[in-house]
């Protein structure tokens, strides 16, 4: 009697489970995400993970701002924009969903993100490059423009209003998050200089990712974690990372949720679960991003915690700057530049 009653009662627990069991939709960068960890979230959970990809910032910000967002359950968004979404009135706060266990993250990450994001990375900006084609030094952010017109049609550089006139910037040696009209303006005549030597204005993931061994990228604007994947989508081998002797932009990326889609059991399960100790280093080391988790500093193998791509100890505080909230006026001055640059081919 007591195996019948046993297996009854699992087999209703299992009917249950599957009962309450959803589908979790992410709005979020390609390959991004675990597929090992989803495979078992969606195994002990019963919900279905989809992932739909986007691969610019301004795309998913058009999304976020027009209340498209509230398609889905969780998306990836960076700190800074995060901070003006929430502050609009446009995100929910999500400072409870985590149970204590599994809230622990770097302060930079918790102060950057909190409280309308859970942390979940953090990284920088530098120059990728071929070393099989790139016969000189890279030490500059002026080295990429210098490439790209001694070399046209072999650079890639973003297509975003922030890092594209960032870039620019920094190779002029000025601040990156500067709103002085002078400087913006000789940003501006470098990129368009520049403009028509270009390969493409576009992410280097997003064009290694579409275009593999077809690639013509020679050298282009990395975020920290992308060489091994680039190396792998193209098959060059040869790729390598530096960070500029003027400094980068330190970036953080949280997941967050619309302040008109209720936070749901699936989503609160998910976020639980790839910030349990263990899963958090899987999905670390698994897809090779420096992780906002502190279990992942602490615990994680010897060969990721000492990549100088994803942990850099060269920076200091001359070279290490965060984005910041710029003016309208300034906001626009950047979009009327990369409109510009898209237009001029």
């Amino acid at each position: 009697m007591h195996p019948v009653i046993s297996l009854t009662s699992i087999a209703l627990l299992s009917f249950s489970a599957h009962c309450f069991a959803d589908e979790l939709k992410i709005f979020t960068w390609e390959d991004y995400i675990s597929e090992t960890l989803i495979e078992e979230f969606e195994n002990e959970f019963g919900h279905t993970v989809s992932q739909i990809y986007f691969e610019n910032e301004m795309l998913r910000d058009v999304v976020v701002y027009s209340g498209k967002a509230m398609a889905y359950d969780l998306f990836i968004i960076d700190g800074q924009t995060l901070t003006e979404l929430g502050e609009s009135g446009l995100l929910a706060k999500l400072q409870s969903v985590l149970e204590q266990k599994n809230a622990h993250f770097t302060d930079s990450s918790n102060q950057t993100c909190s409280p309308y994001g859970i942390p979940y990375s953090h990284g920088t900006m530098g120059i990728g490059y071929r070393t099989s084609k790139v016969d000189s030094e890279v030490n500059s952010w002026m080295d990429i423009f210098t490439y790209a017109m001694e070399n046209p049609q072999t650079v890639v550089l973003p297509n975003d209003d922030l890092d594209t006139t960032a870039i620019a910037l920094l190779a002029l040696g000025f601040d990156p998050m500067t709103e002085n009209k002078d400087e913006l303006e000789q940003a501006y005549k470098l990129l368009l200089e520049v403009r028509k030597e270009l390969l493409v204005l576009r992410t280097s993931i997003g064009y290694a990712l579409d275009k593999k061994t077809n690639s013509k990228m020679e050298m282009a604007v990395f975020y920290s974690g992308e060489t091994e994947q680039i190396a792998s989508e193209t098959s060059q081998d040869d790729w390598t990372y530096t960070i500029p002797s003027e400094g980068t932009l330190v970036w953080h990326e949280c997941l967050s949720t619309h302040i008109e889609k209720p936070i749901s059991q699936a989503s609160i399960d998910f976020l639980n679960f790839i910030n349990e100790p263990n899963n958090a280093i899987i999905n670390a080391e698994e897809m090779w991003f420096a992780s906002s988790n502190k279990y992942v500093l602490d615990s994680a193998s010897e060969d990721y915690l000492d990549d100088e791509e994803l942990f850099p100890k060269t920076l200091n505080s001359d070279t290490w700057f965060s984005y910041k909230k710029l003016s309208i006026e300034a906001e626009q001055y950047r979009s009327r530049i990369l409109t510009v640059l898209r237009n001029n081919k």
